[in-house]
């Protein structure tokens, strides 16, 4: 499963994207509790879920089933925010540090890419 960690009062990586379905795990590397949630997609103000409070070490888990971006934030320390990117299909990529990506496994084809 991809981590989406809790470090240095931080979400590591600060962005991440999935495929729809799929199970991302919440990781707390500090020394300092976290309480993460997320508005529902789609929405600013709904609570999507809160994985409640927990220590460092320790993991808490969520499958994300509908596609959208999800804004990753702590009621603990409100300064933390981080997103995740939940994508309907498997052709997805995020870029390195210069800017460069490749999508893997794409059929052969032509193709348009739009951001």
């Amino acid at each position: 499963h991809p981590v989406m960690d809790q470090k240095g009062l931080m979400f590591s990586p600060h962005i991440m994207v999935v495929q729809q379905g799929t199970t991302v795990e919440f990781l707390n590397s500090d020394t300092v509790q976290h309480n993460v949630f997320w508005t529902a997609i789609g929405s600013d103000k709904k609570l999507g879920h809160n994985l409640g409070t927990w220590p460092k070490g320790e993991k808490r888990s969520f499958t994300f089933d509908k596609p959208g971006v999800v804004p990753m934030l702590c009621n603990v320390h409100p300064e933390m925010a981080g997103y995740l990117v939940v994508s309907p299909t498997p052709y997805f990529a995020e870029t390195d540090d210069s800017g460069a990506y490749k999508i893997k496994d794409v059929p052969d084809g032509s193709y348009t890419v739009t951001a």
